[in-house]
């Protein structure tokens, strides 16, 4: 019953704070930069409903692998800096916004056990809140994967052969397609977990101050 719950807790983190905090991240820098184009569409939003795409939840229960809707952004509508760099500031911004999101979450479990008594509902919160920290920088590790629809893509784009570039979109739905799979068999998920793994060890240090 306990890892139902907690698995229903790590689904709702996803789809209910990670997708959002992501989306709205992109979208406020991209607004801060120029681009109004994802504030018309109603992206400018932490309201979950303006950003959950109904197949991607579906694939995220079932497949434990999904995505929310598309946030447009028009890099060349922004007047502060070239398109090149807005493209890669609000590409950047997204794994940044999840790595500092599943910070907090640390941190909260850290006070929880410093401030509240012992109890086991507030055990299972904390461990509910660490799991959706994991969750969080995981989603941040694979949105930095060098392919298209990707943010780590745009981040790598500028330094790609052109043919290369041209290649990697003309494949783009092959490339994806072959990612899932390798995602839902493990293959690809078990590096990225070590990664994962890896910063939520660095946060643990950065924390052990609370204890």
């Amino acid at each position: 019953m306990i890892t139902v719950v907690l698995s229903f807790f790590s689904f709702a983190a996803i789809i209910f704070l990670c997708f959002p905090v992501r989306a709205y991240a992109r979208a406020k820098v991209a607004s801060y930069l120029g681009d109004d184009t994802a504030e018309s569409a109603g992206m400018l939003t932490l309201n979950p409903l303006a950003h959950i795409d109904l197949m991607g939840a579906l694939c995220m229960a079932i497949c434990n692998i999904g995505w929310s809707k598309y946030v447009p952004i028009s890099p060349h509508r922004c007047r502060k800096v070239t398109a090149r760099t807005a493209a890669i500031i609000i590409a950047a911004t997204g794994p940044l916004s999840l790595l500092l999101l599943g910070l907090i979450m640390v941190i909260i479990v850290k006070i929880l056990a410093l401030v509240a008594a012992p109890s086991a509902v507030l055990g299972y919160i904390a461990i509910g809140l660490y799991n959706s920290a994991e969750i969080s920088v995981y989603l941040a590790v694979l949105n930095l994967l060098p392919i298209p629809s990707f943010d780590g893509y745009v981040l790598i784009q500028g330094l790609l052969p052109r043919k290369a570039a041209i290649w990697m979109e003309n494949y783009s739905r092959i490339i994806n397609f072959v990612v899932f799979v390798l995602l839902i068999s493990g293959v690809l998920s078990l590096p990225l977990s070590l990664i994962s793994s890896g910063i939520m060890w660095l946060f643990d240090l950065a924390t052990m101050w609370l204890g």
